[in-house]
């Protein structure tokens, strides 16, 4: 009985008792100098000859070595973005051909259709110019023959259900 009222006590300072923490925000780390931005002194000394500071002392070999390694980096580096660069122009231009052929096609497509559409319009019009007779008036005298026809026809009818 006890541990349950226990657990519900601490369960409740739990969710009532704000816990803060408070720590130092971490510095950025440093970013290491490139070889160019560093500034440095450089001596030449001879065997047997104390350094005027304290430092790293390398040979001819290894400095050559650290200067051609610089310069092939930098080589390296310039390849690399105009290999980039040219990879993404024939890409580019990849798209833009397709994109230009398929407008040329769908500008030829409609140049056609737009041709056959002026053809039919003149053809027909050239049909309608053949046969100007509508022969509407005839239809016209045939409607209201068959109208009276027709009257007469129901006329006779209903007089003839009277009988």
């Amino acid at each position: 009985m006890w541990s349950k009222i226990l657990s519900v006590f601490l369960a409740a300072l739990i969710v009532c008792l704000p816990i803060t923490a408070k720590a130092d925000e971490a510095p950025p780390p440093k970013a290491k100098p490139i070889l160019t931005e560093l500034s440095g002194r450089v001596t030449s000394l001879n065997r047997n000859q104390h350094a005027p500071y304290a430092g790293i002392l390398l040979d001819a070999e290894a400095t050559a070595k650290i200067l051609a390694e610089r310069k092939f980096l930098g080589l390296q580096y310039e390849l690399k973005l105009d290999l980039e660069i040219k990879k993404l122009t024939a890409a580019h231009d990849l798209k833009l051909g397709l994109l230009q052929a398929r407008f040329d096609s769908l500008s030829g497509k409609h140049d056609q259709i737009l041709k056959i559409k002026n053809d039919e319009i003149v053809r027909l019009q050239e049909i309608v110019k053949d046969r100007p007779n509508s022969n509407s008036e005839w239809w016209l005298a045939g409607g209201f023959v068959i109208g009276i026809l027709v009257s007469i026809g129901v006329f006779y009818a209903a007089v003839e259900v009277q009988k």
